[in-house]
């Protein structure tokens, strides 16, 4: 008996084995364009049988999947069927393959598909999809609007869809999107316009590649899937209506060099506009008493931290302050605008007519393609005397009776010489008791004000040397990464606390200070704004600021303040 089940058993394996086969079919051949299909695949008594890979099939869309398992018995015969079902469509007419399928040992047959346009509506007649470039002609880190229409017409469409905006080599920023109906040649359409804003990192020829459009057609009837829905990505097999497609043309964008000889800070702006506001307003100067600054640059086609740092030099005897700036950028329909405000208390220390400096700002003008410099006036103001009060002299008997308006008789009873002496030798002796009682008194506060004092110095020094020591350590970091902004900030933190008095208001005035780091400085602005894009270009500022003298004693650096060591010895 056991040997009739074994002989059975490897009958049954065998059967199977020989039976095993896969196929492949689609419903239709050839296909409508933009009409989903289906693509079969049946897999019978493979064992293991593991999901065909599609990844060689070139052009058509798999938009969906499912997977039925059957096993049937017949007699001594066993059958077991896995079927894949994938649901697909072509995006445009033409000639696609689809290859030998692997499932399992076995292998499909290859099919040839046609796609043919319908001959009812074409898709271009439903969506036509545009976009315009503004301009096409820029110069590094200047603002291109790009605007994306889709137009529909004659159809109502869900489940729409956009390919993302994407484009190596360029900052790209969503502004804006709305959505509008118009009549043309007496049918109505529904347009839905998105703005950009691309920003191009260097010069050379951008590719702006196609856009794609996608969306399902609603048949008959009203649907929550209308207009209003476009970005609703749902399941778009619930509705069966034909997928409708748009391209868009390609297009180039030119980015020119920067103009020849072009030095310092670049900014290409539309309009830059400048405002000055003083608090209190008008602002009275006076000896010791601050007054604030405000100073906003406001530049049209920016991001708000491409506007750079406003510098000055104050007059002698007078200090100014400044708090961290503001920076923001507003996304218009039109684009970007940048603003950056900076804050100072500024406050004179010495009575006189003094002269507060201009402060400009270049920037290029993309409009009339030129460089341009807008100026905060220099101004004249007139700094008064500090506000001292002083107590108010004794009035005495005589001054009194001077200034009555009318004549006061004064009578004392006569006092005798001895017992006026007497009187002021008491009184004298009593002003001595107290004047060595709050000379004493004195001599002991100094003393308790003298050791806290030594005490605060000596903490308030520790804290700026550690405070040093880690901002340094967060330079050589930065430097480390080769990242400009890091290194940016990095070195302006630094700064503060070195110069916590006078921090310098950019990293151009640590340059100034400290002309080691100046041809290292000027290499991360180039690196920052679009002159330079080698990682190894700060490797020359790493060089210089590791191997900065601290110690050193130069006239122009003594005239802010002595440079603490960066690593003080504990």
């Amino acid at each position: 008996m056991m040997k009739k089940l074994l002989y059975f058993g490897i009958l049954m394996i065998y059967a199977n084995l020989s039976l095993a086969e896969v196929s492949a079919w689609v419903d239709n051949n050839p296909v409508v364009v933009g009409e989903m299909f289906r693509l079969h695949i049946e897999a019978k008594n493979v064992d293991d049988p593991q999901e065909p890979d599609l990844s060689e099939i070139r052009g058509l869309q798999i938009l969906n999947r499912s997977v039925q398992n059957q096993t049937s018995i017949v007699g001594t015969s066993i059958t077991r069927t896995v079927n894949w079902t994938y649901v697909m469509l072509a995006p445009s007419s033409g000639n696609y393959r689809i290859p030998a399928l692997q499932v399992g040992s076995e292998k499909t047959i290859p099919i040839a598909l046609k796609a043919e346009e319908s001959s009812q509506s074409p898709n271009n007649q439903i969506v036509r999809l545009e976009v315009d470039v503004s301009p096409n002609k820029v110069y590094p880190q200047q603002q291109v609007i790009i605007r994306v229409r889709i137009i529909r017409t004659g159809a109502q469409l869900e489940n729409e869809s956009l390919t993302p905006f994407e484009l190596a080599g360029t900052q790209i920023e969503k502004v804006n999107q709305r959505s509008f109906r118009k009549v043309k040649n007496g049918k109505r359409q529904l347009i839905t316009e998105i703005s950009y804003v691309l920003l191009p990192e260097k010069s050379g020829t951008l590719l702006l590649p196609q856009l794609r459009y996608q969306g399902n057609e609603i048949r008959g009837g009203n649907s929550q899937g209308n207009f209003r829905n476009f970005g609703n990505f749902g399941n778009i097999f619930q509705q069966r209506g034909r997928r409708i497609f748009s391209n868009s043309e390609a297009q180039t964008i030119q980015v020119k060099a920067l103009p020849a000889g072009f030095k310092g800070w670049w900014l290409p702006a539309a309009k830059l506009e400048l405002e000055e506001q003083w608090l209190p307003d008008p602002p009275e100067f006076r000896v010791g008493e601050p007054v604030t600054r405000t100073l906003t640059v406001s530049a049209y086609g920016v991001f708000g931290n491409q506007i750079p740092e406003l510098s000055f030099e104050l007059p002698e005897k007078m200090k100014a302050y400044a708090d961290q700036p503001s920076i923001e950028t507003v996304k218009t329909q039109e684009g970007l605008k940048g603003t950056r405000v900076e804050k100072w208390a500024i406050i004179p220390g010495q009575a006189g007519r003094l002269e507060l400096p201009e402060i400009s700002v270049a920037w290029w003008d993309v409009r009339k393609d030129e460089i341009r410099t807008a100026v905060f006036p220099a101004r004249m103001i007139e700094v008064l005397p500090a506000t001292v009060e002083f107590p108010a002299a004794p009035v005495t008997q005589e001054t009194a009776v001077e200034t009555k308006k009318t004549a006061v008789v004064v009578t004392q009873e006569p006092v005798l010489a001895d017992q006026q002496v007497g009187f002021w030798k008491a009184l004298a002796i009593v002003f001595a008791i107290l004047w060595g009682a709050t000379l004493l008194l004195w001599f002991f506060l100094k003393k308790n004000n003298a050791a806290t004092s030594i005490e605060k110095d000596e903490e308030v020094k520790c804290n700026k040397e550690l405070a040093l020591r880690a901002a340094t350590k967060k330079v050589e970091k930065a430097l480390s990464s080769g990242e400009a902004e890091t290194v940016q900030t990095a070195l302006l933190k630094w700064a503060d606390s070195v110069w916590s008095e006078n921090p310098p208001q950019g990293i151009e005035q640590i340059g100034e200070r400290i002309p080691q780091l100046k041809n290292g400085i000027k290499t991360l602005n180039s690196v920052l704004y679009g002159k330079q894009c080698k990682e190894n270009s700060l490797e020359d500022l790493q060089k210089e600021f590791c191997g900065l003298s601290f110690t050193a004693k130069n006239e122009k650096n003594n005239r802010h303040s002595q440079l603490s060591p960066l690593y003080p010895e504990s």
